[in-house]
């Protein structure tokens, strides 16, 4: 593995405690002061010093998934974190420092997560099965991850051992070096390790951003990235261990893991995890715990609040109270203002105010948080004029205003909603295309730096259209600052050139809402020079041929537009819910995609 961190020494097993009833965790007194746990001493992070000093009275709760929490206490949790990290050391290997955990939201992940760390090793959290089209490409997924990370073991729910024993075999085969298969359930150890100072001045995790390409590849990020953008997470939202926080992003995805877990855990905050699927199944179940329990804090795509918006009805918030929601952080796409105004109009009788939206802008690179609207004003918006954008040039700014102009207008594709200012530690600035600053307003990449800035990828040679350069992140993100706000509208490799204006695919994303009977959250856009293709896992309709012809319009004609039918699951997603769009239409272009055209406008010729 290429600049694999070097393993600390394993921790010698203390005296064995007596063992817990089966599936249950011992409860009661902080580890620190049980029998074989050893002395309280000081963690070398702050993120981790729950671990020796855990509490009994704030605890973290997970699903069920028939309904109901399993409430685990700070205390709870440290005792299954000594557990896990016995299990794991006396499987690491030496030169493996890697632990790939392939659970979801769960006890097992939280402490495998931690109880790697405990051990010295270095854990990576990666998709469950669940995720993936097929067992093939997962099994060969997770060997590949196997193998960058330089894994003595994986972790999985016991319901997916069979599957990572498979991807542990193909790794073994690959590397020669045998990888452990473990279940998520620690409760059943009866050998604990001293949960103390854990040297904490190397790697802290291989952050997978699978992105828009097949090829897998980690972020390699450092104990100084995590603690620094945690801390100013923290301070964007004025989180200081006291305010309960719900969520249901994955722990796979640098929101649910830096911004829900690592952020809320390290002061010992309230938490509730959700798993994504039961959000999907049941996304009152997430209001609820925001509405009829008081909860302050949640964090989603901003995709969540619009299909949470859909999917409920006003007689399902009859008593429902969302006056103590302080920040509804919105993080890992272009934030929707049709979709958040539709949960506001919704929610708005019962409580809720528009300035708990707290939009962000993120990424890997930078371990999370880029930048943040601080909750307690509307999120800013403006108005642009589309058909002018060009790269480097001007933005031209038609009107300026807030979410609740830019949601309810006749034309909310139009606007754009700010990501607000940068966290404390991270700069912001905006660059052509040779890496030259540009003024205030003009459009061009945005370029990223500061102490979150992570230490490069596993390959370093990974395919990205993000790099590290300089000590910066050249993000592959277009985007202006205009008055300290920054403002993104997409990929620059996700965008179609049109007589010298950039269109791009974000920004036709929002434009299917438009079309009576299109889904956009069930559609993804593709383009390229030549053409634009519409995946809709959608019901065959007249909207198709609507669709088309609007697109067509919109772009002026010059390329191919093409709208396909798939069946649901088609459409390929990261970790974050965006498409895998370059996979996608490279599966297109070679008819490994399975759909059928429904629609189609052709180029139209060249005047002249």
């Amino acid at each position: 593995m290429t600049g694999a961190p070097l393993a600390r020494p394993p921790l010698a097993g203390a005296a064995a405690a007596g063992e817990p009833e089966a599936g249950a965790p011992a409860a009661g007194e902080p580890v620190a002061g049980e029998p074989g746990a050893g002395p309280a001493g000081a963690a070398s992070s702050s993120l981790l010093s729950w671990l020796v000093a855990p509490r009994t009275d704030r605890a973290v709760r997970f699903a069920r998934g028939s309904g109901g929490w399993d409430r685990y206490s700070y205390a709870d949790l440290a005792h299954l974190v000594s557990l896990a990290s016995a299990a794991l050391r006396a499987r690491a290997l030496p030169g493996r420092p890697g632990v790939v955990l392939a659970t979801p939201n769960s006890v097992g992940f939280v402490t495998g997560y931690f109880g790697a760390v405990n051990a010295g090793l270095v854990p990576t959290a990666i998709a469950p099965p669940a995720r993936f089209g097929s067992r093939e490409d997962y099994v060969r997924h997770v060997a590949r991850v196997l193998e960058l990370t330089g894994a003595s073991a994986v972790v999985g729910e016991p319901v997916h051992l069979a599957v990572l024993k498979d991807a542990a075999e193909a790794a073994s085969e690959a590397g020669g070096v045998p990888v452990a298969v473990l279940s998520s359930d620690f409760s059943t150890g009866t050998e604990t390790d001293r949960l103390s100072d854990v040297p904490t001045t190397g790697l802290a995790t291989l952050q997978f951003t699978s992105g828009s390409t097949s090829s897998p590849r980690g972020v390699r990020i450092t104990w100084a990235n995590m603690e620094a953008n945690a801390a100013g997470n923290a301070r964007l939202i004025s989180f200081d261990g006291g305010q309960s926080t719900v969520s249901w992003v994955p722990m796979y995805h640098d929101l649910g893991l830096v911004g829900c877990l690592m952020t809320i855990v390290a002061k010992q905050g309230d938490l509730t995890l959700m798993r994504p699927e039961q959000f999907i199944y049941d996304p009152r179940r997430w209001i609820d715990c925001i509405a009829r329990e008081g909860i302050q804090i949640t964090a989603a795509p901003s995709f969540g609040f619009a299909y949470a918006a859909r999917r409920l009805k006003p007689g399902d918030l009859e008593g429902a109270d969302f006056s103590t929601l302080r920040s509804a952080a919105l993080g890992a796409e272009r934030h929707d203002p049709r979709g958040l105004w539709e949960f506001t109009r919704l929610c708005e009788p019962y409580g809720f105010d528009p300035a708990t939206f707290t939009p962000c802008y993120g990424m890997a690179e930078m371990t999370l948080g880029i930048t943040g609207h601080p909750p307690g004003t509307v999120p800013q918006a403006v108005h642009l004029d589309w058909q002018t954008l060009t790269p480097e040039q001007p933005v031209k700014i038609v009107a300026r205003g807030t979410l609740r102009d830019a949601g309810p207008s006749g034309t909310p594709a139009e606007w754009l909603v700010s990501s607000g200012i940068p966290i404390d530690g991270v700069s912001v600035a905006v660059v052509d295309g040779d890496g030259r600053p540009l003024p205030d307003g003009y459009l061009g990449e945005l370029v990223l730096s500061g102490t979150s800035t992570a230490a490069g990828y596993e390959p370093a040679d990974a395919d990205s259209s993000s790099r590290f350069a300089d000590g910066k992140v050249f993000s592959g993100d277009a985007g202006f600052l205009l008055d300290g706000q920054t403002y993104v509208l997409g990929r620059l490799g996700d965008a179609l050139s049109v007589r010298g204006r950039n269109i791009y695919a974000e920004d036709l994303d929002v434009r299917l809402a438009d079309t009576p009977g299109v889904d956009r959250h069930r559609c993804a856009t593709l383009v390229d020079a030549d053409r634009i293709v519409v995946l809709a896992e959608l019901a065959p309709g007249p909207w198709a041929e609507r669709l088309a012809e609007s697109l067509s319009l919109h772009v002026g004609g010059v390329v191919d537009v093409t709208v396909v039918g798939c069946r649901r699951g088609t459409i390929q997603r990261t970790s974050s819910g965006k498409p895998r769009r370059r996979l996608m239409l490279s599966q297109y272009l070679e008819q490994k995609l399975a759909g059928e055209v429904v629609a189609h406008r052709p180029r139209r010729p060249e005047e002249g």
